[in-house]
């Protein structure tokens, strides 16, 4: 299974699967469904949009899949997540320990999980995604090295770009359509 909202797309174009392998892509990205159709996998978009819509759907088809096994083939499978949201490897790994089926986190976990300290520190202001790609927008630059330095999921990153520019708050550049900067406000 893999978790392409947090991969990206060139983990999944990747994916070396022989035929026998079963290749669920959990994702609502156009090139994404791209690379599954050529490749034979399972493309998989029907969740809602959303904070973690992707992780309940892919744990809700792991529980779908192992339910409808046969003991022989619960004895005989594996399931291989790729995906480094915390998370999603925890929920995953609970859900096949609890039903006995043998499974593997391909990818390191972005960040180790900490124990949660009883010390409670002090509320930081959080400002907005469209916020944070505003100010990077100081200087001309490109969105995708906007994205890239915020860490941000293609989807949620345009879907908050869109907003400032429909909003007026950024213009691209006139000698370069693919640099944007802060709009002049008059």
């Amino acid at each position: 299974m893999y978790d392409a909202e947090n991969i990206g797309f060139k983990e999944v174009e990747a994916i070396s699967a022989s035929i026998s392998d079963k290749v669920l892509v959990f994702s609502k990205n156009d090139a994404v469904k791209e690379v599954c159709e050529r490749k034979l996998f399972l493309y998989i978009s029907s969740y809602p949009s959303g904070s973690n819509q992707a992780d309940f759907y892919i744990i809700g088809n792991l529980v779908g899949i192992i339910a409808s096994l046969t003991e022989q083939q619960r004895d005989t499978c594996q399931f291989v997540l790729h995906s480094q949201d915390n998370s999603l490897v925890t929920a995953f790994s609970f859900q096949c320990k609890l039903h006995k089926i043998r499974h593997n986190i391909a990818l390191e976990p972005k960040t180790q999980i900490q124990p949660k300290s009883p010390i409670i520190e002090p509320k930081k202001s959080v400002q907005s995604l469209e916020q944070r790609i505003y100010e990077y927008f100081k200087t001309e630059q490109t969105t995708e090295a906007v994205r890239k330095k915020l860490k941000q999921p293609k989807s949620y990153f345009t879907k908050a770009l869109n907003i400032l520019i429909k909003a007026n708050k950024i213009q691209r550049v006139s000698k370069s359509k693919k640099t944007w900067i802060r709009a002049n406000r008059k």
